[in-house]
């Protein structure tokens, strides 16, 4: 239900709060432009060029008075298109509109006094989250109802609560978290290191948060493994958004399968018995490996507890801790053939890996 919680507020955040769309002037005001590709139109119009980029699109630019110019737009985020002048379609450098010019006969597009900046929009988005984080947590965990207190909880153990399994939850919902926050942030303008960093950072402060607000709960307490699970679930967020090239090769992703009907209507992120978490190595994010049919597979490494969700002092002990390996097949990769979603990157789809199991116990 925690991660749940931050995540629900991420995505109302975004939703609230309207979409920057990067802009910038041209000097050609007269004309009116398009770019067009295989998932977009984009007008230009009035001294102002709006886009929204695609990865791995390749556009059109269509000027007045030229023929058409076919070129590579490449980008790994949302990026405005290239424009220079009515006689030259010429691209420079990508994602980029050059500066240019003003003409004395061209004005600056009007800005709306009322327009949130991005920054102020992160502001809301950050404060916003924590407030309902904190109201929540006093209507529903019994914040500050205790004197400020922490708790050892262990790290894998066997006798641990849940085997490791929550330790898990907490670096996966910091780390998804993250890259939530880093998606928002760069639609609103923000440049792809700013986003990136803003995103591990406000991940991590709402993680950080409901663990303070813990330490004032009778039910659970600050625990000092649960806050470096944190850390380190931003910190695999910030690297993997920071380098593309090991983002490409390298996921990691918590499967559900339910056992019961009922398991669907539980908190998925917290119903450990029903949970995988896994690291996969992807074969398309290798070059010589990405045009080749191995490109659709990946290589899988998990855990996974069982058994102590039954587990009562006392009675008979079935809890169990387990590693897996295995080759999966690179859903994402199917995915993006039909829609530009990086949903599969972060869940893992049941019954698409073949798997060796491996108990600790």
């Amino acid at each position: 239900m925690r991660t749940a919680l931050i995540l629900a507020c991420i995505a109302l955040g975004a939703c609230a709060t309207p979409e920057v769309e990067r802009t910038a002037t041209f000097s050609q005001a007269q004309y009116d432009t398009k770019l067009i590709d295989s998932k977009e139109t984009t007008l230009y119009r009035n001294g102002v060029a709006v886009r929204r980029g695609n990865r791995n699109a390749t556009a059109t630019l269509v000027h007045s008075g030229q023929p058409p110019a076919s070129f590579p737009f490449n980008t790994t985020s949302p990026a405005t298109a290239q424009i220079i002048s009515q006689t030259n379609t010429r691209l420079s450098r990508p994602g980029v509109i050059p500066p240019q010019p003003a003409s004395p006969n061209t004005l600056p597009p009007a800005k709306n006094s009322g327009d949130l900046t991005k920054e102020q929009k992160a502001l809301i988005l950050n404060a916003g989250s924590a407030a309902a984080i904190t109201a929540y947590g006093i209507a529903f965990w019994d914040y500050f109802q205790t004197s400020p207190k922490a708790n050892s909880e262990g790290w894998f153990g066997r006798t641990t609560k849940h085997g490791g399994a929550d330790k898990l939850g907490h670096f996966w919902g910091t780390y998804t978290g993250g890259h939530m926050f880093s998606y928002v942030y760069r639609q609103w303008g923000f440049d792809t290191e700013q986003a990136n960093a803003l995103g591990a950072l406000s991940s991590l402060g709402l993680q950080t948060l409901m663990e303070l607000g813990d330490a004032f709960s009778g039910g659970f307490g600050f625990s000092y493994e649960d806050a470096l699970m944190n850390v380190a679930g931003a910190s695999a967020a910030y690297v993997l958004g920071k380098f593309p090239s090991l983002a490409r090769k390298i996921d990691f992703r918590l499967e559900y399968i339910p056992k019961r009907f009922s398991d669907l209507t539980d908190d998925i992120l917290t119903n450990y018995e029903n949970q995988r978490y896994l690291i996969a190595l992807k074969l398309d994010g290798f070059d010589s490996l990405h045009d080749s049919y191995l490109s659709y597979l990946e290589l899988q490494v998990g855990y996974f507890t069982r058994g102590y969700e039954e587990f009562d002092s006392g009675s008979t002990d079935n809890r169990k801790r387990n590693l897996y390996f295995g080759v999966g097949l690179n859903v994402s990769k199917l995915v993006r053939k039909f829609a530009d979603i990086s949903v599969f990157d972060y869940i893992q789809v049941p019954y698409t890996a073949i798997r060796i199991d491996k108990g600790l116990d």
